[in-house]
């Protein structure tokens, strides 16, 4: 082979291994960067996981926190302390408001009126504003839209109480008693599904 031959085969293969090196260069730097946004994204991944179980514990708080002080308050008010736990269903619900409503009669409501009713009002406004993921928004609106019939029920009844010569007629007041137990089951309804998907994400 004339040296002249010699020397473009050896410029050729000088290249080649140039080229094939830089290939390999380049392919490890794309492992790496692979590598290194697949660390990222998992960062990331267990970052978001903390901020939504921190998110959704909050909202836990606030949504069980005003249960507590203001549905649970208005019904031991209604009540007159009687133990939430022992009612069980609307029908006894009913009953007991019946029996208080025939007892009490205008007495009883005044007691709504001025002491029970007003524990309802942070209810709606606080639900209405508060900022919650798409999964939650149709438990907390049903929450909401609860409480605003349990608040509009709760008035006919104090509406149909407030008069002197009151005899009170169960077939009279049935359509309010019935109206402010079927609320009273809807937020609870509501409020456990709240908590389950609540929990749901937290355990993810």
């Amino acid at each position: 082979m004339a040296e002249g031959d010699r020397s473009i085969e050896l410029r050729g293969t000088l290249a080649d291994e140039e080229a094939a090196l830089r290939k390999g260069k380049a392919g490890s730097l794309i492992a790496v960067s692979v590598l290194g946004l697949a660390m990222l994204g998992g960062l990331f991944y267990l970052m978001g996981g903390e901020d939504q179980a921190r998110v959704y514990g909050d909202l836990g708080k606030q949504i069980n926190g005003l249960k507590q002080s203001s549905f649970d308050q208005f019904w031991s008010c209604v009540l007159q302390g009687e133990d939430l736990r022992d009612v069980t269903s609307n029908t006894e619900l009913v009953a007991r408001l019946d029996e208080m409503g025939r007892d009490g009669g205008r007495k009883f409501g005044e007691n709504l009126r001025e002491a029970c009713k007003p524990r309802l009002e942070p209810i709606g406004p606080a639900l209405d504003t508060l900022i919650v993921p798409d999964d939650l928004k149709a438990a907390v609106k049903a929450m909401s839209d609860a409480a605003s019939s349990l608040r509009t029920s709760t008035s006919g009844l104090i509406i149909y109480l407030d008069n002197p010569e009151l005899d009170y007629d169960q077939e009279i007041a049935r359509p309010h008693v019935q109206a402010m137990s079927r609320a009273w089951y809807d937020f609870k309804k509501a409020h456990n599904d709240a908590n389950h998907l609540i929990k749901q994400q937290m355990e993810q």
